[in-house]
């Protein structure tokens, strides 16, 4: 009997109730967290309840979920520790349901590489979320490269949360770090990852949340500028824009397109705008793109979820296609 068509989230946020409390005893570094434990809002008194968590699933026709939240990465290696314990145990408890995500204090060096290990190879978690920078490191930092030589050897994708600080860019001026700021800092990551990462590490797969902060609508800006080493082109184009034909005219298209099929983007982000997820289809590849609702900030209400999920069923594209970015995309690349 064939496998039925399943919906598998991509960002859905939880943390176990027990690794959070152990932020409590975080040193007075790291405030933010006991703050958030000790007068949790709505939506994190969601996050940190794994019953609450599989009811809304189960009402909203979601069969499974990668579950993570990369802003707990900062919190302690004692704490990490705890959520992929916790989350390595959901496994035998909802058999099916959850895809767990590795959470290290990655900037730790040997100590979080042997976490990882330790995640990936002995708890049975089927990837590791990253956050887009962390006090001032960004994913192309030189100090990341032996954890990215870990995790290609490791052969699972990392998937990456932008960061959450208020304000951030633009400010806090008419919602602005919530809105654009923070897509910004997304594409940012993906741009540094797509030029100062993917290149080095032939075999990483990277997830980026929200389109890739728009990546899809920016892309040919990107190709524009995108300049790789050992590139001959007039050096009246180098930091110059590029036309479309001038870039396929040097031969960028190609190797700009081998490293952006190593790139997946989730479709969360917009609140179910259609046209977002039409428009990505005209410049990313279906087998690159994959279901997101990033509750329970974006997608909380059960009614708001199902009338997204029944609006791709219903988008004119082949049924194939919809398969693959509701959940097929994301059996093949963790392997479940």
């Amino acid at each position: 009997m064939p496998r039925k068509n399943i919906v598998i989230d991509t960002e859905f946020h939880h943390i176990p109730w027990v690794a959070a409390m152990k932020a409590k005893d975080l040193p007075d570094g790291d405030l933010k967290f006991k703050r958030i434990v000790s007068n949790p809002d709505a939506a994190y008194g969601k996050v940190f309840n794994i019953e609450t968590c599989i009811r809304h699933m189960d009402e909203c026709g979601l069969d499974m979920a990668a579950v993570g939240l990369a802003t707990w990465d900062a919190a302690s290696m004692e704490v990490c520790r705890t959520i992929n314990d916790e989350l390595s145990g959901y496994m035998d408890r909802y058999p099916g349901r959850f895809i767990p995500l590795a959470h290290i204090p990655y900037l730790d060096g040997q100590s979080a590489i042997d976490e990882l290990d330790r995640a990936i190879n002995d708890l049975g978690l089927k990837g590791v979320t990253l956050l887009t920078s962390l006090r001032g490191a960004r994913l192309d930092d030189k100090q990341l490269r032996p954890l990215f030589k870990k995790i290609e050897k490791l052969q699972v994708p990392v998937v990456v949360h932008p960061t959450v600080k208020i304000p951030i860019w633009g400010g806090d001026r008419y919602y602005m770090s919530g809105s654009v700021s923070r897509e910004y800092d997304i594409i940012k990551a993906f741009v540094e990852v797509l030029c100062g990462v993917l290149p080095e590490y032939p075999e990483l797969t990277f997830i980026f949340s929200h389109y890739g902060g728009g990546a899809p609508f920016l892309l040919g800006r990107i190709m524009s500028f995108y300049l790789p080493e050992n590139t001959d082109i007039p050096k009246e184009l180098i930091a110059k824009p590029k036309t479309y034909r001038q870039f396929e005219k040097f031969g960028l298209k190609k190797r700009f397109n081998k490293l952006l099929d190593r790139v997946y983007f989730n479709i969360a982000g917009t609140g179910g705008w259609m046209p977002a997820f039409k428009q990505a289809l005209l410049a990313i590849r279906p087998e690159r793109l994959c279901f997101g609702s990033d509750y329970p900030w974006e997608m909380s209400t059960p009614s708001d979820l199902k009338a997204y999920l029944a609006s791709i069923k219903r988008s004119n594209i082949p049924k194939e296609d919809k398969k693959n970015i509701l959940g097929g995309n994301m059996l093949r690349l963790f392997k479940v």
